[in-house]
Formats: structure tokens, sequence, C-alpha cells
């Protein structure tokens, strides 16, 4: 809100003497610790660049131009060249006016609704539990979802099952070996690259309770349950969960195949079917090679399924597809962007977001982890012992491409140590306030909030609080444009922070 109404009015204020695209990259941001000023920006740089005049010197004529009063109190000039911006008091009643008539469309827009979004994250292949760098994806999706449905978009949140190929038989062959030594009838006999831990063991004695011998079936749909209801103990629902093995069924796969033989995208050699290494755009010489599609024994690649998986995507009708994936794909990325591109698809509607991995953190100890070998931390543990807020807050709180240190003990700290338990504390604290307003007799049950302009004066701590919300949407725009939810965590920290100030310094109910 405030951020989108001073670069309107700023750039009104320049256009007659620079012209309508003088300051077309210039920002208006929060100003750092320790100014005072509501807002900064540094539109006085960009111009002077093409000005080639000095900063201060243009600062002092948008100073000069920008006439609005009744947003604007004044500018004043950094020694640097900056302009800092002080809003009128007038102008932040309006906000609070703005917030409370709007509510939960704060920040909706219309025109959005026509724009259809895909977001496909967690992903996780059926042949195990959950992990807490499962979590970490779970979170970033669902919380990109909601912020672009509070703009106003059309959000579709997708899960992917991997349900065909070499790591569902390989899931098979580890619960068939488990399930014949619980039998006696051998000693188990894991696959080399098998999969290993209790839940092999769980899935294998469930199987023998209920006379089953359906290894490609039972497995899969057995940690595909636990998958789901991990997720909505998680809070993390999905619209859509699509099946690779409905590809194939659906003759989407060979379709996708035939798209890039007609553009003469495929090579033939030693007996497979290849993608060429020059549609994909990379720097990388270990990415920069031929992929198979099509094996000599005739099987089909995960390469090949995936291909067909975004083209059905951008079938649908999706103007902008997000992937959110684990950093160890980094080298699926020119792939999957190369084939894309190479099936007539602008890369502008794909965006592929690599969020680093969670280490986690028991007594200042990080402990190890390791998926094949069946030691790893499964998320409903965490679930089980912190909570899904806490989980969730902790796992934004990072934009996906730094490393995260998920410290346990540290969130489930009930004090002002715990990040998640700070803001919530603002939470409750507001409504103690309406509570007590009730038994005051100062609102009614389920009365709604008004707000009048009486002439009334803001102080230093409630003014600070009205800023803070007068940028809420803006930060939800600069999380869609980084593809990154911890701006907003970043942003609720700042706001308790205010928030608690206020609450200690001034008495709400009078």
């Amino acid at each position: 809100m405030i951020r989108s109404e001073l670069i309107r009015i700023l750039n009104r204020s320049i256009e007659a003497r620079y012209g309508a695209q003088a300051g077309a990259e210039f920002s208006v941001e929060e100003p750092g610790a320790g100014i005072s000023a509501d807002a900064a920006t540094n539109l006085a740089f960009i111009i002077s660049k093409k000005e080639k005049s000095k900063p201060a010197d243009i600062a002092k004529l948008i100073q000069e131009s920008v006439m609005d009063r009744e947003v604007i109190d004044r500018l004043d000039i950094s020694k640097n060249g900056f302009i800092n911006i002080y809003l009128n008091d007038q102008f932040l009643f309006g906000l609070l006016s703005k917030i409370l008539r709007e509510d939960d469309a704060l920040g909706k827009d219309p025109a959005k609704q026509t724009r259809r979004i895909m977001i496909e994250f967690v992903s996780a292949n059926p042949t195990g539990p959950l992990h807490i760098g499962h979590g970490r994806g779970a979170a970033l999706g669902n919380s990109l979802a909601h912020i672009y449905q509070q703009l106003g978009y059309s959000v579709t949140s997708e899960y992917y099952v991997n349900d065909a190929g070499v790591q569902m038989a390989m899931l098979r062959d580890s619960v068939a070996a488990q399930y014949q030594e619980l039998a006696g009838q051998a000693a188990a006999v894991i696959p080399e690259n098998g999969y290993r831990g209790a839940y092999i063991t769980e899935i294998a004695k469930k199987m023998q309770s209920d006379q089953r011998l359906d290894f490609d079936v039972f497995p899969r749909e057995e940690l595909l349950n636990s998958i789901r209801q991990d997720l909505i103990q998680f809070g993390v629902p999905f619209d859509v969960w699509s099946y690779e093995s409905d590809l194939y069924k659906q003759g989407k796969v060979e379709a996708a195949i035939a798209g890039l033989s007609e553009r003469g995208r495929l090579l033939e050699k030693e007996g497979a079917l290849w993608f060429s290494s020059d549609c994909m755009q990379t720097e990388d010489e270990n990415m920069d090679k031929d992929r198979v599609l099509r094996k000599s024994n005739g099987n089909y690649t995960y390469f090949a399924s995936d291909i067909a998986y975004h083209q059905d995507k951008f079938e649908r009708g999706f103007e902008r597809c997000i992937d959110i994936w684990g950093h160890d794909h980094h080298g699926y990325v020119p792939r999957v962007k190369g084939a894309v591109q190479s099936l007539g698809y602008s890369l502008d509607r794909l965006e592929i977001i690599l969020y680093q991995l969670v280490s986690l953190k028991r007594g200042g100890e990080r402990v190890a982890m390791s998926t094949r070998s069946g030691t790893f931390v499964t998320l409903k543990e965490i679930l089980d012992e912190v909570g899904a807020d806490a989980c969730r807050f902790f796992f934004a709180m990072r934009s996906p491409s730094s490393p995260l240190d998920f410290d346990v003990d540290l969130a489930k700290k009930r004090s002002n140590e715990n990040p998640v338990f700070y803001v919530q504390y603002v939470h409750a604290r507001i409504c103690s306030i309406f509570r007590e307003a009730e038994k005051q007799k100062f609102m009614s049950s389920g009365e709604t909030v008004s707000w009048q302009d009486q002439g009334l004066t803001l102080a230093p701590e409630e003014r600070e609080l009205l800023v803070k919300l007068g940028f809420f949407t803006d930060t939800l725009e600069a999380c869609v444009r980084l593809v990154s939810p911890n701006l907003l965590a970043t942003y609720l920290l700042d706001l308790a922070n205010r928030f608690h100030k206020f609450y200690d310094r001034h008495r709400v109910l009078e």
C-alpha cells in the first residue's frame, strides 16, 4: 500500500521534467535501522546516472517537485543522496480505514483472478515417509500459494507422484526381502540401493498380518497414505494429486516425445533415444551432454515422463508454473528448461525454485540423517514434538537458497527467544483486549470493529505500528517477486516488535 502509493506519486512528480520512464527502475523501501523516516527511495541515484548529475542535486529537484501533501508530509535528503520520506498522519489514518474496511480482502486485485498459477511442491517419491527436508518444501509451497491467493491470483497447488520406474521397483524388492525374512523363508537380502529402516519392516509386517502379496501396490499405497496424513497434520492440503503412471496410460509421454522429435530435438544412438544437449541452457560442462529418454530396452526414463508432465501443465492452461525442488536436483534444472523450451513454451512461464538442506539440532548438536539407511528424522516426529506452527515459521524464516538450521530446543521454548512464540504472543494479547472489551461492555460479542478519525494525534508507537501495517501488501508483492515467503516472516517479526512496544506503553481500553 505505502510503497505502491509512493511510487505512483514520485513517478508523477518527475514525469514532466525527466519523462515517463525516467525512474522506471527506482525502489521505495522501508528505511534502515536508526533512520526515523517512514520510507526511503533511491530515485535520485537512478535519474542521476541517466542525467550525469550529482544525486544530491537531483534529489533537491525531486524534493521541490513533489506536491502531494495529502500523502507526503516532507522529504529529507541524506548526505549520500537518498531521499527519506515522512508520511502525513491523515494518510496513515486513511490506511487504517482501508485495512478495517477490506479486512480479509486486503491486497486482492480482481484483475489477477484470471491469471492462473500452478505451484508443484513436495512431490516426494512414495518410497518412504516425509522427512524434515520435505517439510521445508511443503511450507514454502503452501505459504506461497496463500500469498498468491491473498493478492487475488487463481492458484492450484499440486503434488506429482512418481509411481513408476526404478525407485518403485526398488521399494517393492526391499519390502519383499523383509517379508521373506519375517516369514522365515530366507535371510533378508535388501537390494544394494534398496530402502532400509523401521518403516520397511512395518509395511512387511502389515502385509503378513493382512495376508497380502501385492508388493507392487500395497507398499506404495501405504506410504502415500502416510504422506497424505503428515501433510494434513502440517496444514498443507493439495488441490490436485497427479500420477506419473497416468501420463503413460493416457499416452502423454509418447505424445511429448513425438513433439520433440518433430522439432528435431532428439538423437538416436546406441539403440536408445536421447534428448540433444544443444537444447540445454547451461554453461556447466558436467551438464552439457545428451540425456536418455528411451533406453535400448524400450523403457522410458524419469526425464521422459517429467517432460510430459510439464507439457501437461501448460496444456491445462496455467499461465505460470512454479516447481519447488530440493537443491540436489540442481542438475535437472537445465534439462527440464531445455525440454520445455524445445516444446515451444516460453521459459518466462516456468520458475524452478531450489531449497537448501535442513539441519536438525538438538542440545546444540546436529543430528545425522540419511534417507536410504533409514536414519532420517521424519516430518511427523518434528510435528509431534514442536507443532505445525513452529515448523512452518522456522522453515519460512530463510530464503530457499539459504541452508536452514532447525533448532528443536528453541522451537519448543515458550519465551520471546522463540520467534514463533514472539509473533503469536501478539495474537494472544489482541485476543485478550477483545475479551476484556466485551467484559467491560466497550463492545458486544461479534461486533465489527470500526474506525472514525476524530482529530486524534498519533503517538510514536502508534505511528510506527501503522506505518508497518501500511507495508503489508507491499511485502506480499515482494514475496511474489522473489518467489519466497521469508520476507513475510521477517515482516511479522518486525510488526510483532512494534506491537509489543505499543502494548507496553499504551492502554487500549479507556
